[in-house]
C-alpha cells in the first residue's frame, strides 16, 4: 500500500451502544466477474469441460425447480409442481448429467458433497428421486464418504420417497421446518401444523439411516422470545443430528415482502433479530451442540455440513438443472431458468446456459478464504493481506463494540459479531481489496490464495 494513501477506517466502525450497525447486510462474495457474450456461451463451456481444473475440493449441485405451494416468505419459487412436468424434467436432467459426466472436467477430481436443492426436491416421485441419485453415483467420481443431501419439506415427503432416497444412497436430509408453531406456519402458507411437523421429524429421526437436519427461521411475523425458545426446545428434543438457525431474508417481491411494504405485517426489528440469534447461540451451547458455522449446529458426530462449508471456501461446484448455479476455477454459470428454453437446449444436445461469467482477477480465491473464515468465526488477516497492521484501529474498535474476542490480527468473532457476520465480511472485503491494490492498480498476491 502506498504510504500516501491513508485508509478511512471510521466508516467501518460499529456502534458501541445499541445495535452495532444500522441493519444486517445480506452479501455474496464479490468475484470481479464479467459476463461471457451470449454467442460465446457454448464454445466457452466446451473449452471449460475439456480440461481439468486445478486441484481443489469439488461439489455437485442439482436443482429441482418445482414446489407444490408457494410459501409467503420464499423468493426462490419457480414452477408449480405437476406429475407430468416432473417426469419430463427428470428425463431431461438425467440426459444433462450423463452428457456432462464423461468430460475431462467432470472426471478430474472426487466429489465430496452432492446437494439437491430447489424448489422442493422432495416433491419428485420416489422413482425419479432414486433415478437421479443412482445416476449421480454411477456417472460422477464421488468420494467414498461423499455427503448426499436431499432438501425437503413435510408436505408430500412420504415413506416411499424417503425409502427411495436412502436406498439409492442419500445420507443426509435437510428439512425446511422454519417454525413448529402452527399459527406462524399458517401465516407462511405452510400446509402442515406444528404437531404434524414434529411427528414427521420424529419419524424421520427414528429411521436412524441418515443425518437429519432442520432449518429454523427467526425474525418471523408474530414471533417472540418465548415462541422462539419453544422451537429451539423442540428441535433439541427430537433427536436431530443438526439444526440451522437462519434470520428471515425478506424478498420484496414475495407475498410476505409485499405485506410488510404495505404495512399489513410488521416484522421484528434488527435488535430483536439479534436477540433471537444470541438466544439461539446460548441455547445450543447449553444443550452441548457444537457450532459448525455461524448458522449451523451439530448435535451428533454424524452431522458434517460439508456442502455448506465447502461452498463458502470457494470449492468448485458442478451444477445441473434449470436455474442451477455452478462455478469452476473462476468461471461461473447459471442454468437456463425458463423451463421451456431449458428443455429445448437439452433436446438439442446443448448445455442449457442462461449466462456465464469469468473472473477478471488472478487472486479472487482470497475472497473465498475470507468468507470461509467469517463463516466459522475465525479469520487470519495476515493470510489475506501483508498490510494487516493498517487495520489495527478498526480491530480495536470492533473489540470495544463487542464483535471480536480480542484485538489481534487473528480475528475471532463473538456471538454478537457472528450475528453481524455479513457486515464484517463486507467491510473486510472492501478494505483488503484497497490494501492489496497499490497505486499501479494491480492486485498483489497474498499467501494461501491459490
Amino acid at each position: 500500500m502506498d504510504d500516501n494513501n491513508v485508509l478511512d477506517l471510521t466508516q467501518y466502525y460499529a456502534r458501541e451502544h445499541g445495535p452495532a450497525f444500522k441493519d444486517r447486510h445480506a452479501t455474496m462474495p464479490y468475484c470481479g466477474t464479467v459476463p461471457v457474450a451470449k454467442s460465446n456461451l457454448l464454445s466457452c463451456w466446451t473449452q471449460l469441460i475439456n480440461q481439468p481444473a486445478p486441484a481443489r475440493k469439488r461439489l455437485v449441485y442439482i436443482h429441482i425447480p418445482f414446489c407444490a405451494t408457494h410459501c409467503t416468505f420464499c423468493g426462490f419459487y419457480q414452477n408449480r409442481y405437476t406429475e407430468e412436468a416432473c417426469a419430463g424434467y427428470t428425463d431431461a436432467l438425467l440426459r444433462e448429467i450423463e452428457r456432462d459426466a464423461d468430460s475431462v472436467l467432470h472426471q478430474s477430481a472426487p466429489v465430496h458433497a452432492v446437494y439437491f436443492g430447489g424448489g422442493t426436491p422432495s416433491a419428485l416421485p420416489a422413482y425419479d428421486l432414486a433415478r437421479i441419485i443412482t445416476t449421480v453415483r454411477k456417472k460422477l467420481p464421488l468420494a467414498p464418504d461423499c455427503e448426499i443431501t436431499i432438501e425437503g419439506r413435510v408436505l408430500n415427503f412420504d415413506d416411499d420417497r424417503i425409502d427411495a432416497c436412502i436406498d439409492a444412497g442419500a445420507n443426509r436430509f435437510s428439512i425446511g421446518i422454519q417454525s413448529f408453531n402452527s399459527h406462524i406456519r399458517k401465516k407462511m402458507a405452510r400446509t402442515s401444523t406444528g404437531p404434524e411437523a414434529v411427528m414427521f421429524m420424529e419419524k424421520l429421526v427414528r429411521r436412524d439411516k441418515a443425518s437429519i437436519v432442520c432449518d429454523l427461521l427467526f425474525g418471523l411475523p408474530g414471533q417472540d422470545a418465548k415462541l422462539w425458545g419453544e422451537d429451539l426446545s423442540i428441535a433439541r428434543d427430537i433427536g436431530l443430528d443438526g439444526v440451522d438457525l437462519y434470520a428471515l431474508n425478506l424478498f420484496p417481491q414475495t407475498p410476505l415482502g409485499k405485506a410488510v411494504t404495505s404495512g399489513r405485517i410488521v416484522l421484528p426489528d434488527v435488535c430483536e433479530r439479534r436477540d433471537f440469534y444470541l438466544q439461539g447461540c446460548d441455547f445450543m451451547d447449553q444443550a452441548g451442540w457444537r457450532c459448525i458455522s455461524n448458522s449451523h449446529w451439530g448435535g451428533s458426530p454424524r452431522e458434517r455440513n460439508i456442502y455448506n462449508l465447502l461452498i463458502k471456501q470457494g470449492a468448485d461446484c458442478l451444477a445441473f438443472g434449470s436455474g442451477a448455479r455452478g462455478s469452476v476455477n473462476g468461471n461461473s454459470w447459471i442454468g437456463e431458468r425458463d423451463l421451456q428454453a431449458w428443455h429445448e437446449a437439452i433436446s438439442a444436445g446443448q448445455k442449457p446456459l442462461m449466462m456465464m461469467m469469468r473472473s477478471q482477477e488472478d487472486f479472487y480465491q482470497w475472497r473465498h478464504t475470507l468468507q470461509a473464515g467469517i463463516e466459522t468465526g475465525r479469520v487470519l488477516l495476515e493470510e489475506l493481506t501483508p498490510y494487516s497492521r493498517e487495520l489495527v484501529p478498526l480491530l480495536e474498535q470492533w473489540y470495544r463494540a463487542g464483535l471480536t474476542k480480542d484485538t489481534s490480527a487473528c480475528l475471532r468473532m463473538t456471538n454478537e459479531g457472528r450475528f453481524w457476520a455479513s457486515n464484517i465480511f463486507q467491510s473486510l472485503q472492501e478494505l483488503i481489496q484497497k490494501l492489496n491494490i497499490p497505486t499501479t492498480g494491480t492486485e498483489i498476491p497474498v499467501r494461501n490464495c491459490q
